[in-house]
């Protein structure tokens, strides 16, 4: 092992694959992106859905697919909104993903939370707060109403260990919309689900020289009095 990484070097990267929230921290993509596994992964299997009706709806005609995503005449399309199609537009049922703004929160005076006065480097941290929301759109009142309660029980009951996982200070249902005609390529009706959470972000900036360093003494000028 110390062959490998002798003291003078860098030990190289043992992973496979490096998380990007831990690499880069909480981006708004990485939410959505996020949102949308969870989603894709509980209505792939229509053992996971509780409501007995919209159970049997995907027994019967399919549930969620990766190699169509809801793109066939059944099953159920997930997707950000911002990668709308003309092909999806008039799919339904569905369930659009879409963020709202993100808003800094500062933790200290500067952001500031520390830092090394031999390095000369400081730590920062502050919390971004934003929120997601989830359009759940159907045929029929009826149908728009039951994937909208299956959306919401499924992320408040597992909101305990997405924060868990995910290192959120907050992850919550805080608002389901009333429903609404929607007009589009076809008529129906929709939902909007609002998701909140919080995110911690913490840096360091580290000089390239020590402090010490821009400091230049010369003998011929504290002498020269």
């Amino acid at each position: 092992m110390s062959e490998a990484c002798p003291p003078e070097g860098t030990p190289e990267p043992r992973l496979d694959r490096v998380s990007s929230v831990c690499s880069y921290g909480m981006r708004p993509h990485v939410v959505t992106g996020l949102l949308r596994q969870l989603l894709t992964a509980h209505f792939a299997d229509p053992d996971n859905i509780e409501e007995p009706k919209l159970r049997q709806k995907f027994l019967d005609n399919g549930p969620w697919k990766k190699d169509d995503n809801g793109l066939s005449d059944s099953g159920l399309l997930i997707e950000s909104i911002t990668r709308w199609t003309p092909n999806s537009a008039d799919k339904r049922p569905a369930i659009l993903i879409k963020r709202n703004g993100w808003k800094w929160l500062p933790l200290g005076i500067g952001d500031k939370a520390g830092g090394n006065i031999f390095e000369g480097s400081t730590a920062y941290t502050g919390l971004w707060e934003g929120s997601h929301v989830i359009y759940c759109l159907a045929l029929t009142g009826v149908e728009t109403e039951l994937l909208t309660m299956e959306v919401v029980k499924f992320l408040a009951h597992f909101a305990p260990w997405i924060r868990e996982q995910m290192n959120f200070k907050r992850f919550m249902i805080t608002e389901v919309g009333g429903i609404g005609e929607v007009q589009e390529a076809v008529q129906g009706y929709g939902v909007p689900v609002t998701v909140a959470y919080v995110a911690e972000e913490s840096w360091a900036l580290q000089p390239a020289a020590p402090r010490l360093k821009r400091i230049v003494l010369k003998a011929s000028e504290l002498f020269s009095c």
